[in-house]
């Protein structure tokens, strides 16, 4: 007897862990643990008076992003805040989930790069029961590109 009463699930692809990789400036992320991101754009829409004619005025876009990683005693953590901090020296946050694992793994590729990113907030937190010190980075991004 089929356990899939009649309805047979097809392997698509698939993706391997190792085959993410989240860089900071061209720099490997050290101990993300989250990212999200999110690009919104700005469009108005204009009426015509004495007609149905409509117009979308805008474009304008900002980003954000927030990510979370686990603090550790290691150089690269305070960089990271030094390099991101300065809004007159914006860089870029980049992931890629590269699909190296061949086979089915190969078609997972997608690259998104968070262009001109600053960091805008910096939080903290931890548990009685961990003892896991985890940093909240909140940034705001100017554009995004994805390949």
């Amino acid at each position: 007897m089929a356990f899939n009463f009649g309805t047979e699930q097809q392997h698509k692809g698939s993706f391997r862990a190792e085959d993410l990789k989240f860089t900071l400036g061209g720099k490997d992320a050290v101990l993300v643990q989250q990212v999200q991101f999110t690009l919104n754009r700005t469009v108005n829409m204009l009426y015509e008076v004495g007609s149905n004619n409509v117009y979308y005025v805008g474009n304008r876009r900002q980003g954000q992003c927030q990510m979370s990683r686990v603090v550790g005693g290691n150089s690269q953590m305070v960089q990271l805040v030094k390099d991101y901090g300065d809004m007159c020296n914006p860089k870029e946050l980049t992931l890629d989930a590269t699909g190296n694992g061949g086979g089915k793994c190969a078609q997972a590729k997608r690259k998104y790069i968070l262009k001109n990113a600053t960091l805008t907030s910096i939080g903290a937190s931890v548990t009685a029961q961990d003892i896991v010190l985890t940093e909240n980075l909140s940034f705001i991004f100017a554009d995004l590109d994805d390949q």
